[in-house]
């Protein structure tokens, strides 16, 4: 299965956007994991929906991953991947000081030889997504990070390209690309 995990805060929404308008259906999983307050939450899968092809579903509990759907990580809760293909929420306390945190999702990324993963960590403030991103690449994964020139806020990308383990450094209209040609 071929999985792409984007992690974002702080002016994710306006990023995201550029990336999906106009998205086609393509045969690849999309996780945003888009730290934003729990009563948001609806309201920004209802934007995200408007702008692309793909269904667009709030993640629950036991939820099984599939191709050709975007899932949004509910807010207050750790998203995590049991075997790369059930969804699990965790209540745990803040990573970073958020919940959902990316590091979360991608660090239960698990390397198998049927998946293709991407991580991908968009503008945004702290550091949520370095250590998951490292990981990621450590088992295979692709990795991206948003150029800081183009982010509102820089230091989550940057955080990210500091470990060393990012494949690319491009701009929104690059990473939509680059979505596209790995589906």
């Amino acid at each position: 299965m071929k999985i792409v995990i984007i992690g974002s805060s702080t002016g994710g929404p306006y990023i995201l956007e550029k990336i999906l308008a106009g998205f086609p259906l393509l045969k690849v999983a999309i996780i945003i994991v888009q730290h934003l307050p729990p009563t948001f939450t609806r309201t920004f899968r209802n934007h995200i929906a408007a702008l692309t092809q793909m269904e667009v579903i709030i993640i629950n509990e036991n939820l099984p991953l599939t191709e050709g759907k975007i899932f949004i990580a509910p807010a207050g809760s750790h998203l995590l991947l049991e075997k790369n293909r059930i969804f699990k929420l965790d209540n745990n306390e803040k990573i970073h000081g958020v919940r959902p945190a990316v590091d979360m999702t991608l660090l239960s990324i698990q390397k198998r030889t049927e998946d293709k993963i991407m991580g991908i960590i968009l503008t945004g403030m702290g550091r949520d997504g370095a250590n998951g991103l490292y990981h990621l690449h450590k088992i295979g994964g692709i990795t991206i990070a948003q150029d800081p020139l183009t982010s509102p806020i820089k230091s989550m990308p940057q955080a990210a390209i500091e470990t060393g383990e990012i494949d690319h450094i491009l701009n929104p209209e690059q990473i939509r690309e680059k979505i596209i040609s790995f589906s």
